[in-house]
C-alpha cells in the first residue's frame, strides 16, 4: 500500500486528472487496488524515474519559471517505444526506466492493470488515458510491435499520408486536442520529409476537491516572489483537518480529491528555503517516508487559485539519464519496429496543462515520440529542392551523351 501511496505523490507532478460529480449524495468510499509484486516493481520505478527527470528538467529552467510533468505520461510513451527496441537501446531504456530484470511482457502486463486500475479506480474522479501510433503510409510497420502497443496500451493505430504535412499535423493534432479536453492543442509542429512515426501518450485528469473552497472566500492576498518581490495574488481559503507533516526545510499538506484516492501534495518552504532546497530532497523513499508520517490536523489553508502550460523538449534529460543509442541513427536499433536500420527517435516532446480553482483541479499532459529515418525511403519523396548532378544516357550501350550539374535553375548561362 505504501507503494500505491508513493504513486500517488508522483501525481502531484504528473496530474493525471479526476472528475467528481456534481451531486452531494453520500457515495461508497473507493476500494484499495490490489497490487502484485510486478506492478509494484513499475510502480516504485516509474516513481524513481519520474522524480529523477522533474529534477534534471528543473535544474535547467529558469528559476521563475512554473512547471510541471507527467512522469506516467512519459514513461507510457516509451513503454511503447520500448516494445519496438532491442540490443544496447533496450538496456539502456531499461536501466534509465529502472525496469532492469523484468521482461517486456512483465512490463507490458503490468502498466496494462496499473493503467485500467487508476481509471476506474474514484467513481468521482475522470482519469483518462489515452495512446494512439501514427505512420506514414508508406514504412512498413511490424505487426508484432503494433498488436503488442493494442493489447497492453489499447494504442489507437492509424496510417497517413505524410506527403500531405497539413492533413497529417491536423489528425494528430486533434486526437491529442480531443483526448485532453481541449486543453493541449498539438504536439507536433511541422512533419518533416524523415518523420515516419508518432507515438503519443494523453492523459487528462479533473477533479473536485474532497472539500470545497467557497468562492465568496477567495480575496487578493499578497503573494511572495523569492527575489523578494510582493504580487497580489487571487487566493482561496478553507479550514478543515488534512493530512500534516512539519520538516525542518518545509512543510507538507495533503488535499484530497474525489473519494480521497488521489489528492495534491503541497510542499511549503520554511523560512530561508527555497523550491530548490524542497526538489533535491524529493527521492520515492523520502516520499514514502513523509506519507507514512503525517497525520491529521485542523489548518486554515489560504491556497493560490493558478493555470499555466508548459511544454519542453526531454531529447537532453533522457540522453542524460543514459537513454543515448535510441537518438543517435548509427547506434539507435529498433528492429522490433521495422528492419530499416537508420529508425531512430528524434524527438521526445512534452506538454501539460494545469488549472487550480475553488473546484477542484483540471490538469492534461501529453507526451510525443517523433521517429526519423536519416534519409527518405525510395519511391516516398523525391524534391529536387538543391544543387543536382545529371546525365544523358543510351541505355543499350550505357553510353553517356551528356553529363551536367544544375547550381541554379534560374541562371541562363
Amino acid at each position: 500500500m505504501k507503494k500505491i501511496c508513493s504513486l500517488f505523490i508522483v501525481a502531484t507532478f504528473i496530474l493525471v486528472g479526476v472528475s467528481c460529480s456534481q451531486d452531494d449524495t453520500i457515495d461508497p468510499l473507493p476500494g484499495n487496488i490490489d497490487v502484485d509484486l510486478k506492478s509494484e516493481q513499475i510502480i516504485a520505478a516509474d516513481n524513481q524515474f519520474g522524480l529523477e527527470l522533474f529534477k534534471l528538467i528543473n535544474e535547467e529552467e529558469n528559476t521563475d519559471k512554473n512547471l510541471m510533468i507527467s512522469p506516467l505520461s512519459v514513461s507510457l510513451a516509451l513503454a511503447m517505444a520500448y516494445n519496438g527496441a532491442d540490443g544496447d537501446t533496450r538496456s539502456q531504456m531499461e536501466e534509465m526506466l529502472h525496469k532492469m530484470g523484468m521482461s517486456p511482457v512483465e512490463i507490458n502486463e503490468s502498466y496494462k492493470y496499473l493503467v485500467d486500475a487508476l481509471e476506474s479506480h474514484d467513481p468521482k474522479v475522470d482519469l483518462s488515458n489515452a495512446n494512439s501510433i501514427f505512420s506514414n503510409e508508406l514504412f512498413d510497420v511490424k505487426p508484432d510491435f503494433i498488436s503488442t502497443n493494442q493489447t497492453y496500451y489499447n494504442a489507437e493505430v492509424e496510417a497517413l499520408d505524410f506527403t500531405n504535412t497539413s492533413a497529417t499535423l491536423d489528425r494528430v493534432n486533434d486526437w491529442v486536442k480531443d483526448k485532453t479536453r481541449d486543453k493541449i492543442d498539438r504536439i507536433i509542429e511541422e512533419v518533416s520529409p524523415q518523420d515516419v512515426m508518432y507515438l503519443i501518450n494523453a492523459i487528462y485528469f479533473n477533479g473536485e476537491w474532497t472539500y470545497k473552497f467557497d468562492s465568496d472566500d477567495t480575496e487578493n492576498r499578497i503573494f511572495f516572489l523569492e527575489n523578494g518581490n510582493e504580487i497580489q495574488v487571487p487566493t482561496m481559503f478553507i479550514e478543515e483537518n488534512f493530512n500534516y507533516l512539519n520538516k525542518e526545510e518545509f512543510e507538507l499538506l495533503e488535499m484530497p480529491y474525489g473519494g480521497k484516492k488521489y489528492s495534491m501534495l503541497i510542499f511549503l518552504p520554511h523560512e530561508n528555503y527555497e523550491v530548490d532546497d524542497v526538489i533535491n530532497q524529493l527521492t520515492p523513499s523520502n516520499m514514502e517516508d513523509w506519507m507514512d508520517n503525517m497525520n491529521g490536523w485542523n489548518k486554515k489553508v489560504f491556497l493560490p487559485k493558478f493555470e499555466f502550460t508548459y511544454e519542453n523538449s526531454l531529447v537532453d534529460n533522457l540522453k542524460a539519464l543514459g537513454m543515448t543509442d535510441a537518438f543517435d541513427a548509427s547506434l539507435s536499433n529498433f528492429s522490433g519496429i521495422s528492419d530499416r536500420n537508420d529508425l531512430y527517435i528524434s524527438e521526445v516532446k512534452h506538454k501539460s496543462y494545469i488549472k487550480v480553482d475553488e473546484r477542484g483541479t483540471e490538469a492534461a499532459a501529453v507526451t510525443g515520440i517523433t521517429f526519423e529515418v536519416t534519409s527518405v525511403q525510395p519511391g516516398l519523396i523525391f524534391a529536387v529542392d538543391h544543387p543536382f548532378v545529371f546525365a544523358i544516357r543510351e541505355k543499350d550501350t550505357n553510353c553517356i551523351l551528356f553529363a551536367g550539374k544544375v547550381m541554379n535553375p534560374l541562371l541562363k548561362e
